[in-house]
Formats: structure tokens, C-alpha cells, sequence
């Protein structure tokens, strides 16, 4: 279908300019190298750096939201990836720590921009319906995207960490200017909230969903920093961390084209246990420990993830009052603001005691989740058999 057709361009050009983006994406991984190793930053300043990191993609979401919403989701699109290449092009360019650290600075607000904005074009230009597995499209690509800029950095970085973020600054200028040619304008539906987005995204139940979901995503980002750091204790080479990122993006793909087939038949709170299981099972593998188990545990892995994180925003989503789109969106992500700053401080906690005690420690949460989500319907079922029971008797 032609990219002219609104409703799959839309899809199309997010899923293009997010893939683009991402090629150029591992040198985020390499931030702490920039410092430490090209500038000889103490690691102690070097952690300072990369929680101030953190800290700034609270605001950057905001700040995507605060955009989206008063002038559609391309600007914040643009602007934010544009912003987000210069931010890489200081940090490349940097010669002295106040430099580097203001790059950083930059990219951290910058970082999140395109977030909110992402979210609010998926939920003007695709069927409610369809929602779930449309982000989890989303976050698939990207995961398989990652693979291929794991493979870039490997080649690039032979001339240097900065080299790696020269790339990445090109990748998210070219998706920039993917998106400000290609994308529809996307204006926010008129309706009730619409003169007051914000408190319509205040609501109490988006805030109960928003901080239920800061502990999936915390778990998440746990395995995001935690794992290379776990593999490389165990005495892993660097092509391990390559098989289970390989791993984990094709079943990530996998999963989404099962949620894309059975999503209008499945609720949300199944298929959030089912996505929690998977991924408190893939943790348990790990703890295990050798190289079948990791992966085995990286096809868990990425299978829940695509499972979990595309229902929880579709969820949030039915939330939305017309006009509050991209306020409820940003409310929600900010779990994953929270999830930044609180996974280091956790994981390393926990890994203080040794792998088997972060991932059965993570285990135990995600099947804590599963088993709040299931237990509910597992009720129901119980109380429709019962009726059917009496009826009968």
C-alpha cells in the first residue's frame, strides 16, 4: 500500500525513522568509554555524569509532551532527533570533560523527546484495536535495528569512541529529516480535554498504571545494563553479548507477530501475565548460569518484552481523554524515567551478591507480576464455573 495511505505511512515512517535512528544508536552503551577511557575521567565522576544523564530524560519527556501537544507530533519528531544529533556532534567533537558533559547534558534532554511523540502518532493513526501490537512492532524493529548498530560499532570504533558518535549523530539528523519529509501531519483530535490536557493526564487511575508500570520497567532495565556487566564478570567474550542480542530481537519479532494475530481476542491483563512469566522464566534460566541458558533465557527474554511493553502503553492509551493524547502518553513513559535512574542503584545492589541473587531477585518480581495480572481472571473463570455449577445442580 502506498506511503501516501495515511493510516500505514504513519506506521511505515515511524518504524523507517526509528530503525534509522537506532543504527547510529550503540554509542549510548559507549558513553561511559568516551569519559573514561578517551579522557581519563575518574569513574567515580564518570557515574556522576551518566546519572545527571538520567536525571535530564525526566524533563526530555516532558518536554516531548509539552511539544506534541501544542504543535503536533512531526515537530517533536524533528526537533527532537535533530537536537539529539547536535547533542552526539558535541560529545564527538569534545576534546575536554566540560564539553563532553555538556553534550551529554544535551543529549539527555534531548533523549526522550521523540518518545511522546512516537506514542500520540500510533494512537492518531492506528485502530485502537490495533494498538498493542503496534508498539510492539515498534520496539521489535528497533531491538533488531540494535543488532545491526552492535555491528557498526564494532567497525567504527576502530578509530575511536568519538568516531561512534559522529555516526550516531548522522543517523538521527537522516531520521530527522526522514520524518520531516515523509510523516503526515498529525494534529490532535479536539474533545474535552483539549483545552487541558495535563489535567486530564493527572488522572488517577493513568498515575496507579503509571507507577505499577515503574517496576516492569525497572526489571527491563536492569537486564538492559546489568547483563554485558554480568557476562563480562563470568568471562564472556563480547560475541556472546552479540549471539543474545541476535537472539533476542528475532523472538522479540516473533512474539509481535503472535500478539498481531491474537490481540482482538485476548485481554490485556493475559497477556501482560503471560509477557511477566516469560520474562521472570528467562531471568531464572540465567541464573542457571553457561552458555545454553543464556540463551535460552535471551529468547525468553525478548519475547516477553515485546509481549509486555506494547500492552502497557495500549493500556494507557484507553485511558485517553480526546485532545490529552500525548499528556497521558508522557504521564505513562515517565515509568521509564523512574525505571533509569532506580535499575543501576538496584542492579548493582544486587549483583553485589552475585548473579544467581540479581536474577532470581528480578525473577521473583516479574512472577509476582504474572501471578497479580492472572489472578483476577483466574477468579472470574472460577466464579462462571461455579455459577454454571449451580445452575446445573
Amino acid at each position: 500500500m502506498s506511503l501516501l495511505t495515511q493510516r500505514m505511512s504513519v506506521m511505515q515512517v515511524l518504524v523507517a525513522a526509528r530503525v534509522v535512528n537506532r543504527l547510529g544508536g550503540a554509542g549510548m552503551a559507549f558513553l561511559g568509554v568516551r569519559m573514561t577511557r578517551d579522557l581519563g575521567v575518574p569513574l567515580a565522576t564518570t557515574g556522576t555524569v551518566l546519572a545527571v544523564f538520567g536525571l535530564c530524560t525526566i524533563p526530555s519527556r516532558v518536554l516531548g509532551g509539552v511539544v506534541t501537544t501544542r504543535w503536533g507530533p512531526r515537530v517533536a519528531l524533528v526537533g527532537g532527533l535533530a537536537a539529539a544529533g547536535v547533542a552526539q556532534a558535541v560529545v564527538a567533537a569534545g576534546g575536554s570533560l566540560a564539553v563532553v558533559v555538556v553534550g551529554v547534558v544535551l543529549l539527555g534532554l534531548a533523549y526522550e523527546v521523540v518518545e511522546p511523540a512516537t506514542q500520540t502518532a500510533v494512537l492518531l493513526g492506528v485502530e485502537p484495536e490495533r494498538r498493542a501490537s503496534r508498539f510492539s512492532l515498534l520496539w521489535a524493529c528497533v531491538a533488531v535495528a540494535g543488532v545491526v548498530a552492535g555491528l557498526v560499532a564494532a567497525l567504527v570504533t576502530r578509530w575511536g569512541v568519538g568516531a561512534l558518535f559522529a555516526v550516531d549523530a548522522a543517523t538521527s539528523l537522516a531520521a530527522a529529516a526522514l520524518v520531516a519529509v515523509l510523516l503526515p501531519r498529525l494534529a490532535p483530535p479536539g474533545g474535552r480535554a483539549a483545552a487541558r490536557p495535563w489535567r486530564a493526564a493527572l488522572d488517577r487511575r493513568l498515575l496507579a498504571w503509571t507507577a505499577l508500570c515503574c517496576v516492569p520497567c525497572t526489571v527491563v532495565m536492569v537486564v538492559v545494563l546489568m547483563l554485558p556487566v554480568v557476562l563480562d564478570r563470568t568471562g564472556h567474550p563480547p560475541s556472546v553479548a552479540a549471539l543474545l542480542i541476535s537472539l533476542s530481537a528475532a523472538a522479540a519479532l516473533a512474539a509481535q507477530r503472535l500478539l498481531a494475530r491474537w490481540e482482538l481476542r485476548v485481554s490485556a491483563p493475559t497477556v501482560l501475565a503471560v509477557g511477566y512469566a516469560l520474562l521472570g522464566a528467562a531471568l531464572a534460566v540465567w541464573a542457571v548460569g553457561g552458555l545454553p541458558a543464556l540463551a535460552l533465557g535471551a529468547v525468553l527474554d525478548g519475547a516477553a518484552a515485546s509481549l509486555v511493553v506494547g500492552t502497557q502503553q495500549a493500556v494507557a492509551s484507553r485511558l485517553v481523554a480526546p485532545g490529552a493524547e500525548a499528556a497521558v502518553m508522557t504521564v505513562q513513559g515517565l515509568a521509564w524515567g523512574v525505571a533509569t535512574v532506580a535499575a543501576p542503584l538496584v542492579g548493582a545492589a544486587l549483583l553485589a551478591r552475585g548473579p544467581a541473587v540479581l536474577w532470581l531477585g528480578a525473577a521473583g518480581v516479574c512472577l509476582a507480576l504474572a501471578a497479580g495480572h492472572a489472578a483476577p481472571r483466574l477468579a472470574a473463570a472460577r466464579g462462571r464455573e461455579g455459577q454454571i455449577f449451580v445452575s446445573r445442580v
